[in-house]
């Protein structure tokens, strides 16, 4: 079993970078936005979607409520200070509701992604982003539950740049749209990849340029999860 300590917990009470609150912040505008959809219902549809997502609005509404869901806990997850020994309980317990949320988020994207508009190319894109969030999570508790810390993070990592696709999606969406002269389907084609990819690989990157976890999970905590 690969334990990864590096530092004693406690150490980790570092101030958020700036990057952090620039993604804070889309991620909570793009949670609000939404969670119009399970509160406005149809009247939220964008007109290209709409069909689709009439004939499955309970679908619709389990993606769209649990996506914020994971959105908002995964980024509090990635404070630096929610990984001092003072806070790992509220770490534990946001990632269960994370994990919860990601697991909906993702079966619900799938079955969505079978009827995605724009032909095969947005449904293999949607399908496989779902099912790539569906097993980063999965892989991320599966080695917390070993007291795994180096790896668990790094598969969150990985599952939350997928989620992070909900905030990526919303930037690409509209300039593929002007590349495109205004046309929806072929830009919608495009961010079923582009919105997710480039995250992934940025993840990935990052992973392999020899990321190490601060902090070692105390014993007490680790045997809850």
């Amino acid at each position: 079993m690969q334990t990864a300590v590096e530092k004693p917990v406690g150490v980790s009470g570092r101030r958020a970078p700036w990057t952090w609150w620039v993604a804070a912040v889309l991620a909570l505008a793009i949670a609000g936005y939404s969670l119009r959809h399970a509160i406005v219902g149809e009247a939220a549809y964008v007109p290209e979607l709409a069909p689709s997502f009439r004939v499955r609005p309970m679908t619709v509404m389990a993606h769209t409520l649990f996506g914020p869901f994971a959105l908002v806990c995964g980024m509090v997850n990635l404070l630096p200070a929610m990984r001092h020994r003072r806070r790992w309980t509220a770490h534990r317990w946001i990632g269960r509701t994370y994990l919860a949320s990601a697991l909906v988020l993702s079966v619900a994207g799938l079955l969505l992604a079978f009827h995605a508009a724009g032909g095969p190319a947005s449904r293999i894109g949607f399908g496989l982003l779902a099912v790539l969030t569906l097993v980063t999570v999965v892989q991320g508790y599966r080695f917390i539950k070993v007291r795994n810390v180096r790896q668990h993070r790094e598969w969150m990592l990985r599952s939350y740049s997928l989620i992070f696709a909900a905030v990526t999606l919303r930037i690409w969406l509209p300039l593929l749209i002007i590349a495109y002269q205004g046309q929806f389907l072929p830009a919608y084609r495009w961010v079923a990849w582009v919105s997710w990819v480039p995250n992934l690989i940025f993840i990935e990157y990052r992973i392999r340029r020899g990321w190490r976890p601060v902090a070692v999970l105390p014993e007490k905590l680790a045997e809850a999860h």
